[in-house]
């Protein structure tokens, strides 16, 4: 891996995490009518969808893994993780997606689920074009 694609996830994540921070500062100083806790259809929508690109990302990761990819460009879970730190990274991911439901500003959890739809897409993008595959052997 060159040094440059490490530190260019690097700078990716740390962009994501400001998105996020600057979506939650500017939500938070809103002044907006109250509006209602429930989810509607477009929570739904944008919960089920980033969650299938969680499980995409989940599954086609683990195929790379397996067959000995290189490095991986989450650094989270390091360059050589194993198969085990991929599935409980992934599946607190999926947990935290999860449970994005239950922030109460709507704009604030719509932002999130698009940030995390937007991130998965490029993940899952990426593995396929390097060739890896769904592997329902997690």
């Amino acid at each position: 891996m060159r040094p440059w694609d490490t530190q260019r996830g690097r700078v990716a994540s740390i962009v994501v995490v400001g998105t996020l921070l600057c979506a939650a500062a500017g939500s938070a100083q809103s002044r907006c009518p109250v509006t209602s806790r429930r989810l509607t259809r477009t929570d739904y929508t944008l919960l089920g969808f980033s969650t299938a690109l969680l499980a995409t990302d989940w599954l086609s990761t683990v195929d790379a893994v397996r067959r000995g990819r290189t490095p991986e460009t989450n650094v989270l879970i390091g360059p050589h993780p194993s198969v085990g730190r991929v599935n409980a990274y992934m599946a607190l991911s999926a947990a935290t997606n999860i449970a994005v439901a239950f922030i109460s500003k709507p704009a604030l959890r719509r932002t999130v689920w698009v940030v995390v739809s937007a991130v998965e897409a490029r993940a899952t993008f990426h593995n396929f074009a390097l060739g890896y595959h769904l592997s329902l052997r997690i």
